[in-house]
């Protein structure tokens, strides 16, 4: 579940929120629009990242998901309403992980199309780093191709190729954004059965 296509109905959200906190290599005159989640808040989210809240993965990803719930409003953490699939990334100490995370989070922050997975915000803190996105309900394509018994018609299909097409096109013609390179059934999300969301990309 890396960068990754979606198909989904179009619903309109803001999450720009004041930071909970500074964030580290914000370069001077750069307006951060992300939401900065607490490590607690998270926490919260993810039921303290049970295992019963990994959503699975049999595509070799090395990022693990957990799906979380917080308000579609006020990004508090929740019981219900909007679903969250958070990123997390595992990095040694002593790893450049700073600068890292922090190029992803600027990457993917400036990437807004129809058919790509939202990055709602990020967690750092400490040896903590999180990424957040919008969660995709529907599972992967690959699920609704191979498992399930009512095979997806032809007229879906087509749509969704298009849809995955016009996404990769778009980040073609972005200049130093990383270009997907993952490709494939497990990473295009659905949202509805007839809407195409891929993946954002790592």
């Amino acid at each position: 579940m890396g960068n990754g296509l979606k198909a989904r109905r179009q619903q309109h959200h803001s999450f720009l929120y004041e930071p909970l906190f500074s964030p580290p290599f914000l370069e001077e005159g750069e307006n951060e629009k992300l939401r900065v989640f607490s490590a607690k808040e998270l926490k919260k989210a993810t039921k303290r990242f049970r295992k019963d809240r990994v959503v699975t993965s049999d595509d070799g990803s090395v990022q693990t998901f957990y799906k979380g719930y917080i308000n579609g409003t006020t990004c508090a953490p929740s019981r219900t309403k909007t679903k969250v699939a958070v990123s997390v990334m595992e990095c040694l100490q002593h790893s450049p992980r700073p600068k890292h995370v922090w190029k992803i989070r600027k990457s993917l922050g400036e990437i807004h199309h129809p058919n790509l997975v939202k990055l709602l915000g990020y967690c750092y803190e400490d040896t903590i780093s999180l990424l957040v996105f919008e969660y995709s309900h529907k599972g992967s394509l690959h699920d609704h191709i191979f498992g399930k018994e009512e095979a997806l018609p032809w007229e879906t299909r087509a749509k969704i190729a298009i849809g995955v097409a016009e996404a990769i096109a778009f980040l073609h013609s972005i200049k130093k954004i990383p270009i997907h390179q993952e490709l494939h059934m497990h990473n295009i999300m659905l949202d509805d059965v007839n809407d195409l969301h891929f993946s954002s990309i790592f």
